[in-house]
Order: C-alpha cells, then sequence, then structure tokens
C-alpha cells in the first residue's frame, strides 16, 4: 500500500510539474494530503506492534488524505466563503491541525508541537496576557482558516516550495541513484 500510494504521489506531482492543470492551492493541499498518508502509512508499517496500531495509522492517514481532497473538491466555495467558514471547514481545518501535530510528534518528537501550540495558545488567549503581551484577540473561527485555508498558514511557502521544487528534486535524484548515474558522476 506504501508503494503504491508513493507511485501515485509521484504521479500526481510530476503531472503538475509538467501541466500545472491546478491551482497552487490545491497541488499544495493535495500534497499535504499525500504526505500525510504516507507519513501516518509508514509509521504503521514500522513502528507498530499490532494490526490494530497499523489499521489505526493508516486510517488517520487516510483521513489526512481526504482533507487535501477537501482542498480540492470545494476549492472555489473555499474561495467564495473566505472569512465566513461553514462548521464543516472548521472541522476539516481542527482535524487537519491535529493531524499535523501528531504526525510530528510522532515523526520529529515533541519540541516542534511544543513550540507550535505555545503559539495556538497565544493565539486563542493572547487578549489576557498584560501589556505589552497582549493582542486584540482572534476567534476560533479566524485560527482555523488563517492556518488551514490560506497560504500564510500551513500551505504556505514551505509546502509551495515542496510541492514545486524539492520533491522534484529529490524524485530525480532517486531515478538517478537507481540508474547508477550517482555512481558515474563520483568516479
Amino acid at each position: 500500500l506504501a508503494y503504491v500510494t508513493g507511485i501515485a504521489f509521484a504521479v500526481f506531482q510530476l503531472v503538475m510539474a509538467a501541466w500545472a492543470i491546478l491551482p497552487s492551492q490545491v497541488v499544495r493541499g493535495v500534497h499535504v494530503g499525500f504526505i500525510l498518508l504516507l507519513s501516518f502509512g509508514l509509521i504503521g508499517n514500522f513502528k507498530a506492534t499490532t494490526n490494530a496500531g497499523r489499521t489505526l495509522a493508516w486510517a488517520l492517514g487516510a483521513l489526512g488524505f481526504m482533507i487535501g481532497l477537501y482542498q480540492w473538491i470545494f476549492y472555489k466555495d473555499l474561495i467564495i466563503r473566505d472569512g465566513d467558514p461553514t462548521t464543516l471547514d472548521l472541522v476539516v481545518g481542527t482535524l487537519l491541525i491535529a493531524l499535523i501535530f501528531e504526525g510530528t510528534r510522532r515523526m520529529m518528537g515533541m519540541a516542534l508541537p511544543y513550540m507550535c501550540g505555545a503559539c495556538l495558545l497565544y493565539w486563542f488567549f493572547g487578549q489576557y496576557l498584560p501589556a505589552p503581551f497582549t493582542h486584540r484577540g482572534y476567534g476560533f473561527d479566524q485560527v482555523i482558516t488563517h492556518l488551514s485555508y490560506g497560504t500564510e498558514g500551513i500551505y504556505g511557502t514551505p509546502i509551495y516550495v515542496s510541492a514545486t521544487y524539492i520533491f522534484l528534486f529529490i524524485l530525480f535524484g532517486s531515478f538517478l541513484e537507481r540508474a547508477g548515474m550517482i555512481a558515474l558522476f563520483t568516479d
């Protein structure tokens, strides 16, 4: 399953690089969806000790992938209702943030989720802090839509670069390595 998912991810990225048939925001969403699917799936394959653990990991990955598809399916609707999210938008955005936090925790440890969690706490409760640390306050919907649907949150510049350039460099580097070109260059 991981192999098939990786092939589908590579084909998607190659098609997007060659023909750019989808908007950048959709490509970013599907890119993150594939990353969540592969990350949780591989965590399940290599770290889970039971079939239930593997199934749960793949289910979380599938949920992450469906969230990426949500960006694609409702792309125009999300743009039209920007700033006025539906309840479903908020649920999907919250799930995206939770899955990214959990995937990051499993892959990299607790440091990055703690730092990002501190930022979330500041956004939600910063209006109660003393000056000069206070701010006007942000609503739950503002935080979730900013992080989950804009190009300044999760789908910001790093994901854009990953979806358009880094993935292709890694993919072609893998092809060169498997074809023996790296050894040829080294020799």
